[in-house]
């Protein structure tokens, strides 16, 4: 009964240009719909429910003593937030005190959650916004704290010259620092894409149009899990693995984000219990992103050395981008599209499928399933493979030697040469140490998906080995010797009843 109430409102302030009545009502009705902490995405009114935002600034104009700037920004900021983003936008901006605004204007980098003080519970985000004057003019940096997902947004700055756009460079930032949110919802027949519900979307606006929704936009999925109360805890929410959205779809009212995933059914068949999907948007800081990949047993273990492949969508080739380094990193820079595909491999073997949004991350640590189990694996069969190609290449020159010597008539030095070629390990032999290394215990993992890559490579070792090192040459020599030897005695013979 609510949103149709506050469409007919809206509707009829559309056309008689009332905004303060429509402004009064929602502030009215937002705390009805927005009372308590915020809770689970299935709220009932999450399509109304506005944002409830904390801004703290600090200034610091010792460059440029003016002691009301603080507060002319303040105020102007506020005056710009009413303007065009309420009711979305349920604000409280203040002027930071100590030890915070220390803290703000000391760099947003190293800003944790103790900064969020006792207040944080009765808002959904908190964002820092730290003006400098310089010699030039001023730094701004801002940066946003999640209060629902527990979750620091990245930095983003920029410099100002002219005082008279520092009002509106600083809302700017501060919108550019928002992060929304939306829920997940699955299509009916479609896995690559979702629906997503933006939270407030259902509020009246300026303009037709998504403030803060664009085409192409990247996207984190979560799952978040409720406890008993319907509060998120600390530990109820996490990353879904490997996958990222990208918004799809213009139209804000039915919005669709495409699913860029190296896993299957990242979402899972069915919703469970307390359990939801949200997406929140990523807010690049740099065109560029070091992803470092790790073992999953042991974040230390960097995985060095590793082949990295890229691949811009599904209708693309995909490209060598190059090797890890010593620290398991490899840099990714924005190319094409918000969103660009990498594979890790190792020794033929694909380890990793990954999304990545370039310049998404300060740092994006991948945990691979890779242990030293594997490793040895390879390293073994690595010298077993050596072991078999320095084998195939002395077989192959005996065996071309023999048959020369056998053209030329010199049936003993072919068969001096069949006799070294007998000497040299078989098949057996090596196909012996293959399931020494096999069943060897340090090459073996607990880890289902670990073994499975195992076992793959001792697979294709035993193909090269039937492949590469058959007796069939061996075989189909020694019968034209003994047919040569054959033919030489009967010689003899008929050279012997001729005498």
């Amino acid at each position: 009964m609510l949103l149709p109430f506050l469409q007919r409102v809206y509707q009829w302030h559309t056309g008689c240009r009332s905004a303060c009545l429509v402004f009064s009502l929602v502030s009215i009705l937002c705390p009805l719909i927005n009372d308590g902490r915020a809770r689970a995405a299935d709220k009932k009114y999450w399509d109304l429910s506005p944002y409830r935002i904390q801004v703290q600034l600090a200034v610091d104009s010792r460059a440029k003593p003016q002691a009301a700037l603080g507060n002319r920004l303040k105020d102007r900021i506020s005056a710009r937030i009413r303007s065009t983003l309420f009711p979305l936008w349920s604000t409280e901006i203040s002027l930071a005190t100590r030890p915070v605004r220390q803290q703000l204007l000391s760099g947003l980098t190293d800003l944790n959650e103790n900064i969020e003080g006792a207040g944080a519970g009765r808002f959904d985000k908190q964002l820092f916004l730290a003006v400098r004057a310089t010699a030039t003019g001023y730094a701004l940096e801002s940066r946003e704290y999640d209060c629902y997902l527990y979750r620091w947004g990245p930095v983003l700055s920029r410099n100002v010259r002219q005082e008279i756009a520092l009002p509106d460079q600083c809302f700017d930032l501060l919108r550019a620092t928002f992060s929304p949110l939306a829920t997940i919802r699955p299509l009916p027949d479609d896995d690559r894409h979702v629906a997503l519900h933006f939270k407030g979307s259902d509020l009246p606006r300026q303009t037709s149009e998504s403030p803060f929704a664009a085409i192409g936009d990247v996207y984190q999925p979560l799952r978040v899990k409720t406890n008993a109360t319907g509060e998120v805890p600390h530990t109820g929410v996490r990353a879904v693995s490997w996958t990222l959205l990208t918004l799809a779809q213009v139209d804000p009212a039915h919005w669709t984000g495409q699913i860029h995933t190296g896993i299957r059914a990242p979402f899972g068949l069915r919703r469970r219990g307390r359990v939801e999907h949200l997406a929140v948007a990523w807010r690049g800081a740099s065109s560029t992103t070091p992803v470092r990949f790790h073992a999953s047993h042991d974040p230390d273990q960097a995985l060095t050395g590793y082949e990295v492949f890229w691949r811009e969508s599904d209708d693309h080739p995909t490209r060598p981008l190059g090797y890890t380094d010593v620290n398991g990193t490899i840099n990714v820079k924005m190319r094409h599209g918000p969103i660009i595909t990498l594979f890790l491999r190792s020794d033929s073997q694909l380890l990793a499928k990954i999304p990545v949004a370039p310049g998404s991350a300060s740092v994006l640590q991948v945990p691979v399933a890779d242990d030293p189990a594997r490793l040895r694996a390879q390293a073994a069969l690595t010298r077993l493979r050596e072991q078999l190609i320095d084998l195939v290449a002395r077989r192959t020159l005996l065996l071309a030697e023999a048959r020369y010597q056998l053209q030329e008539g010199n049936l003993d030095g072919a068969e001096q040469l069949l006799n070294e070629l007998d000497q040299l390990p078989g098949r057996a032999q090596i196909d012996q140490r293959i399931t020494s290394a096999e069943n060897n215990k340090q090459n073996r993992s607990s880890d289902g998906v670990i073994q499975a890559r195992i076992e793959k490579l001792f697979v294709e070792t035993r193909k090269l080995l039937g492949r590469f090192l058959s007796a069939g040459d061996i075989v189909d020599l020694q019968k034209e010797l003994n047919a040569a030897r054959r033919d030489q005695g009967a010689q003899a013979s008929l050279e012997t009843d001729k005498n």
